[in-house]
């Protein structure tokens, strides 16, 4: 692809029609490759979440590697000026909301598994795979905020979390209509979802 799509990419490669010539897919084949010599799992939960870890190392780096390019040496700014936008995201309330999202989600999806048929394998899928990328890109967009030069990255990681938040909603619709023991609690999360979904929205997505 002429722009790669870094921060407008939601990770999930086989539903993509631009994985032969896409730099981020030529990444993801890396990662796991990695993990593999590493002996590192690549599916499930918990490789997912290490994997969140991982890109938010990356988007450090790459936030980093953009002040260099600006010449902002933040080694020589003094204390009144030095700020680090990688822990005020992580302190701020909608990042926390975001991750708090992810910790329920996961949790739920622990305890549905043995219910989960065939008929509503996509749908668990579906939410396995996005309630990742809510935090993740979430992180990435409060990261990048308040810097003019990069807030295209700021909005359009902001558009990857609401269409992961989308798709959550509905699959948790779909399964609280499919499995009445989990009905509650799938109604309860696609109400958070909705919630961070909005305020995302009505942060990111304003004029630049």
């Amino acid at each position: 692809m002429e722009i790669l799509p870094f921060n407008a990419c939601d990770y999930r490669c086989e539903r993509c029609l631009e994985t032969e010539r896409c730099a981020v897919f030529r990444m993801g084949k890396e990662r796991d490759e990695r993990n593999f010599a590493l002996g590192r799992e690549t599916e499930g939960i918990e490789a997912a979440l290490r994997d969140v870890g991982e890109i938010f190392a990356e988007t450090t780096d790459m936030l980093l590697e953009k002040a260099e390019e600006m010449g902002i040496d933040l080694d020589e700014l003094d204390d009144t000026e030095q700020r680090n936008p990688f822990e005020e995201a992580k302190n701020d309330p909608l990042y926390q909301r975001a991750y708090e999202f992810m910790t329920m989600t996961r949790a739920f999806l622990e305890r549905a598994e043995p219910l989960i048929t065939p008929a509503a394998h996509e749908f668990y899928e579906d939410v396995i795979w996005h309630h990742t990328i809510v935090p993740a890109k979430t992180f990435r967009a409060i990261g990048s905020d308040d810097e003019p030069e990069i807030r295209f990255d700021a909005v359009n990681s902001a558009a990857v979390a609401i269409k992961s938040l989308t798709i959550c909603i509905m699959a948790f619709d779909e399964l609280a209509s499919l499995y009445s023991e989990i009905a509650l609690e799938c109604r309860e999360l696609s109400e958070t979802a909705a919630g961070i979904k909005g305020s995302v929205r009505e942060r990111f997505t304003t004029a630049s």
